[in-house]
């Protein structure tokens, strides 16, 4: 990292040496000591965590990328020098993993600081789906003409750009009316400061995209939908506040019934006997059997020889999947199942790598039915009381210590920034850049899924 660190700064002769500069990194987000300890070759290997944003449908319409939040509150205030540290960590470990190509159709926010706008590492991710996030500064530290030209100079790469902002910022009127998106604190303002505010910005440009970000409850996110916000992020994502089981077309006892059948080793005929109950269910397996994707030359239109083609563990998976299927799902259903649906698929990623167990269709189950106990609005022993799950399945979902337990603490810590990402790699013998490449790959194909369905 230090010949790009001398790139980017000019040599060491300016300001201050790359030396110094890692001595200051390393005051504000220290390396533990194993790692200070090790080689002249410094190098950064950091998780990039992320965050759901969601647009008025209640859907997910992008996600925000970022280095922990803690090392990022910790650095946004030192020095110039920090700072643009902290962004070049940040971009050298977002570049490598493809973001822009993964997430298909939905935006990826990303925040920099002012400082960072010509940072060379920018080109490998210039794509018109990346949204360059920048919040203002005491006026009397920037060089207006020269934030212009950089503003300019990230437009023209193909990103969009957006703002940050706590409070209104008229001596930044000329950048907050011409931004693509503006993203409001909504917890640093009263009512009456945020009605007014929003007025004038919605007068100066109509188009505008507003983000309500650190919403805290649902509450927050009804107040701020109201108040016509476009796009809405915040823990009140992942909250149970308010809950209310999910509208389903499925019928999950027969479901239950089947999986139950299944790992109990029930013959196909039996398990086709259980289906027939269900229309919905045999009209789904039936449609699945004979898509494109399955490649069958003829069509199929019999449950037991549906059943028989597709095998017991991939049933079981398919069979897996219609708990979180919803007809007229909030934002708690879209939210979990996608998440769900990420963490099954970075779990089976994982299989045989580091300490992880090589057995991918007991980690993808785990990652599924990690947050059923959320998408069904029951207790986890009352989900486990349903459904026949494969003892070491079930042993991690209720927390009990091993290798399996591991691996689903990891996909956790992923998604948010609770401080343990580090230690839940280390404890399965990983590194923080071959998993993050892996998390985005898993939120593509998380996408697929929910797109196609």
């Amino acid at each position: 990292m230090f010949d790009s660190i001398r790139r980017m700064f000019g040599g060491a002769s300016k300001l201050v040496s790359t030396e110094a500069s890692f001595q200051q990194l390393n005051e504000v987000a220290p390396l533990k000591p194993e790692q200070a300890a090790a080689s002249n070759e410094h190098k950064t290997s950091s998780f990039i965590r992320r965050e759901a944003i969601l647009d008025q449908n209640e859907r997910i319409a992008g996600y925000e990328f970022a280095l922990g939040q803690k090392v990022q509150s910790r650095l946004m205030d030192k020095s110039a020098l920090i700072r643009r540290v902290y962004d070049e960590a940040m971009l050298s470990n977002l570049a490598p993993l493809g973001v822009s190509s993964l997430l298909g159709g939905r935006s990826a926010f990303i925040r920099l600081s002012l400082e960072s706008l010509r940072s060379p590492l920018l080109a490998a991710l210039a794509n018109p789906n990346m949204v360059i996030m920048v919040a203002p500064r005491p006026v009397a530290e920037v060089d207006l003409n020269e934030l212009r030209d950089s503003l300019m100079h990230v437009a023209q790469m193909g990103f969009k750009l957006g703002w940050s902002i706590s409070q209104p910022c008229p001596e930044y009127a000329e950048f907050l009316q011409r931004a693509t998106y503006v993203e409001v604190d909504t917890t640093a303002m009263d009512g009456i400061q945020l009605k007014a505010m929003l007025a004038e910005m919605r007068a100066s440009n109509p188009d505008q995209m507003l983000i309500a970000s650190r919403l805290q409850t649902v509450d927050d996110f009804k107040y701020c939908f109201e108040r016509r916000f476009d796009f809405f992020m915040g823990p009140f994502v992942s909250s149970r506040e308010d809950w209310h089981p999910a509208k389903s077309d499925v019928n999950y006892l027969p479901v239950f019934q089947a999986l139950e059948m299944i790992r109990a080793g029930a013959e196909f005929d039996a398990i086709a006997e259980c289906l027939r109950t269900d229309p919905v269910l045999t009209f789904k397996l039936l449609r699945y059997i004979n898509s494109p994707g399955i490649g069958l030359q003829q069509k199929i239109d019999e449950i037991q020889q549906a059943l028989m083609l597709l095998g017991r563990e991939r049933f079981y998976r398919w069979l897996s999947l219609l708990l979180f299927d919803s007809k007229k799902p909030g934002f708690h259903e879209n939210v979990i199942r996608e998440q769900a649906l990420t963490r099954g698929r970075l779990m089976e990623m994982l299989e045989g790598k580091g300490q992880v167990p090589a057995n991918a269709d007991q980690l993808f189950l785990i990652g599924l039915f990690s947050l059923m106990h959320l998408m069904l609005a029951l207790p986890l022993e009352d989900v486990l009381k349903q459904v026949a799950l494969p003892e070491a399945v079930a042993s991690a979902l209720r927390g009990e210590a091993g290798p399996m337990y591991d691996a689903l603490a990891l996909a956790v810590a992923l998604e948010s920034d609770n401080g343990e990402m580090e230690a839940a790699a280390a404890q399965c013998g990983l590194e923080a850049d071959a998993v993050a490449g892996m998390m985005i790959e898993a939120l593509a194909w998380a996408q697929e899924i929910v797109s196609v369905s």
